[in-house]
């Protein structure tokens, strides 16, 4: 079938296929993740060592998944890995791209000293939704059904039996095993296996599990999804949510049929996490690469885990530093890029941190070269507004924005450079496309509104020609002032690889 190989092979390597298993959910609120730290907690009991993936741009469910496995957890996306343009044929094919691969690589690499026995990779919504055509569905990865029971008796039947048997010829998922979730009691257990009996010997999928509503951790949210994983796993107790799983899971089986050893003796690793994958290799001396700084703390968090080893593939060297706790950026620092997060969540100690901003504010003036991507974006800007109050951010951009009630975008995007993005000469002899998505409560105010910008100052430039997962075109967007940039767009590293390469051409050329 044509889609993403799951028994995955680390590079330059001699060892047998790493197998892979995906949890997709019959909805959105399924249980997909809560099955899924339940199982990666439960693995880790069992010294099974364990990497795992998100399907499709979620950057909180990464962050739970690698503080419970200490490994870096990788979003896969079959639509935003390629950087071409949305082509109708583009839009429709699910064959692999090299940037899934590429992905696929990195997790199956040995952190440390050895190598994942498991890859677990969670859905997202139901196993067949995604974009045009399905594009980007967990369906194109392969998957282990998981089905919300709650309020549902011998109805689950339909519902089970319709998920196994739909899907079109190139789409077709092998199924390993069915799960149901929010079951009520012991007497409605009983009643969903009975319904579900004829399902299995029809299909051949077994029923894996009955997990009950009590016991399940709640995992509460806020507006861009879960509460991040560094609060909410301080109240969960991870040996109890794994004691759950084995209690109305059948784990053993299980792994029976991914062929994974049941137990292992070795440690599984650190309990720290690993957030970001080591690159896999340089292609510039040390001394010729520039350093490249990126905003990472509680308000900037929102980095696809295989970034920084790209941009090192690339040829930079990468730096951490804290808007919120630091006085400035490390010196020597060629560029900056500012990814996503909950900026409005910390905008009081973030306008608070007046050194940051002068500091940024000095280095802007010398032609420094920055990026902000979403709440990145929010922080280069003049002002952010949330509920009654203004906050003052960097005000390096021409622009500022308000927190609302309502979501403003969500989607997958393509973009097309501009001319002059992300340099005067990048766009000179072919069209420079990127894919990513775009999520967030946050609207720009108009002109007139942005407080603080000098009447002679730039209005500021867009960056991108933004198109949506049909090709349809939605609108210029983003903005840049000098040498820094923002966008509501997150760019797909494996998605954009063009143009991180043009942009980390800019910061060469800065003195």
């Amino acid at each position: 079938m044509p889609r993403l190989p799951l028994n995955a092979v680390a590079p330059d390597s001699n060892t047998a296929p790493t197998p892979g298993l995906v949890i997709g959910g019959t909805s959105s609120n399924a249980g997909k993740t809560v099955c899924t730290l339940a199982l990666l907690c439960a693995l880790r009991q069992r010294g099974i060592a364990t990497a795992a993936a998100k399907v499709g741009p979620d950057y909180i469910d990464t962050a739970f998944h690698a503080a419970i496995t200490g490994r870096p957890a990788a979003n896969l996306d079959a639509w935003m890995c390629r950087d071409a343009n949305p082509t109708p044929t583009e839009r429709t094919s699910i064959v692999p791209r090299p940037g899934l691969c590429r992905i696929m690589e990195r997790m199956c690499a040995p952190l440390g000293t050895s190598p994942p026995d498991l890859i677990v990779i969670e859905g997202a919504m139901g196993l067949y939704d995604g974009g045009q055509g399905g594009a980007g569905s967990t369906a194109q990865l392969a998957t282990q059904l998981v089905c919300n029971a709650a309020g549902m008796g011998q109805s689950v039947a339909a519902l089970i039996s319709g998920f196994l048997r739909y899907g079109p010829p190139k789409q077709k998922v092998r199924f390993l095993g069915i799960l149901c979730t929010h079951v009520g009691s012991v007497q409605h257990a009983a009643l969903l296996r009975q319904a579900l009996a004829p399902v299995v010997k029809a299909c051949g999928t077994p029923l894996l599990g009955l997990l009950p509503r009590q016991g399940a951790p709640n995992l509460p949210a806020r507006h861009l999804g879960l509460v991040q994983a560094h609060e909410a796993l301080q109240s969960i107790e991870r040996e109890a949510l794994a004691n759950w799983l084995e209690a109305h899971c059948h784990v053993d089986r299980l792994l029976q049929l991914l062929r994974v050893p049941r137990h292992k003796k070795c440690s599984t690793g650190p309990e720290t996490a690993a957030h970001f994958f080591p690159p896999r290799r340089c292609y510039h001396h040390p001394k010729t690469r520039p350093l490249l700084g990126i905003a990472w703390d509680e308000a900037f968090s929102f980095c696809y885990a295989d970034l920084p080893a790209l941009l090192a593939e690339l040829g930079a060297r990468i730096t951490f530093f804290s808007p919120l706790w630091d006085s400035g950026p490390p010196s020597g620092c060629a560029g900056l890029y500012f990814p996503g997060g909950y900026p409005e969540l910390h905008a009081e100690r973030l306008a608070a941190n007046a050194s940051m901003r002068t500091s940024l504010q000095l280095l802007a003036a010398e032609g420094l070269p920055m990026y902000g991507e979403c709440g990145g974006y929010i922080y280069l800007m003049q002002s952010v507004r949330v509920g009654d109050t203004v906050h003052t951010m960097c005000g390096l951009l021409p622009r500022s924005c308000t927190l609302g009630q309502q979501r403003a975008a969500l989607g997958y995007r393509a973009g097309l450079a501009l001319p002059g993005w992300p340099s005067p000469t990048c766009n000179g002899h072919k069209a420079l496309w990127v894919r990513g998505h775009e999520f967030h409560y946050a609207q720009e105010d108009p002109p007139q509104l942005t407080q603080h910008v000098p009447a002679t100052a730039s209005v500021g430039t867009p960056l991108w020609r933004l198109y949506d997962s049909r090709g349809t075109f939605m609108h210029d967007e983003g903005c840049r002032s000098g040498n820094v940039a923002g966008t509501w767009l997150h760019c797909y590293p494996e998605g954009a690889r063009h143009f991180w390469r043009a942009w980390l051409w800019t910061l060469t050329c800065h003195p």
